[in-house]
């Protein structure tokens, strides 16, 4: 399960030597997506992460912005990880051990800030199917580490699933299903784990 989550840590496979020209098409589905974040306060979903070595985990995804998420994995799954406004956290349940990082220097990040807006240097491909559009991007100051595909279906928009490519082109996919948009959340849901040397 840490190398699932050690693929989203890491985020961001080296660019192709020709990435994608924006074009005025493109810029305008960006701003949609931008716009599409903005409008979301809470959300609450049921997740399917699959990892690079074809590993599954399921359980629920609960995102308050800005800067506030949880995973909760079902069951024989023994971790979690939450943010709590400030910090990205991830719990070992079994180790009673935790992770931080800053939630801004993470690759969610910019999905969670009060204000999504992508710099046009991040986007690097915007490709469309039949109900479908996928948006691309990388850390613009760190182009070599990999990339994420966001996927949303189209008609109307709504995030269906990610793709993190990490520096060694190892893929983590996470798709979300049940999707509400604005649920009632209760706060505890983003608060730290209490490990339990602290009870």
């Amino acid at each position: 399960m840490r190398t699932l989550w050690a693929a989203v840590f890491l985020l961001l496979l080296a660019l192709p030597a020709g990435a994608q020209t924006l074009s005025p098409e493109d810029r305008a589905d960006v701003a949609r997506v931008e716009a599409y974040f903005n409008a979301i306060t809470t959300l609450k979903a049921r997740f399917t992460q699959i990892g690079p070595r074809g590993e599954i985990a399921e359980g629920w995804f609960y995102l308050s912005r800005p800067n506030r998420l949880r995973f909760e994995y079902d069951p024989p799954v023994l971790v979690m990880v939450v943010a709590d406004g400030f910090r990205l956290i991830y719990y070992d349940k079994q180790l009673d051990q935790e992770n931080a990082w800053p939630v801004a220097g993470t690759p969610l990040g910019p999905l969670l800030a009060r204000e999504v807006t992508f710099d046009r240097k991040a986007v690097i491909g915007v490709s469309r199917d039949p109900g479908v559009l996928r948006v691309t991007v990388v850390d613009p100051g760190k182009r070599d580490e990999g990339s994420m595909t966001l996927v949303f279906s189209d008609g109307p928009l709504e995030l269906r699933q990610w793709t993190v490519v990490d520096v060694q082109g190892l893929s983590t996919i996470v798709a979300l299903t049940n999707l509400e948009m604005k649920p009632v959340l209760d706060p505890d849901l983003f608060r730290p784990p209490e490990r339990k040397e602290e009870r």
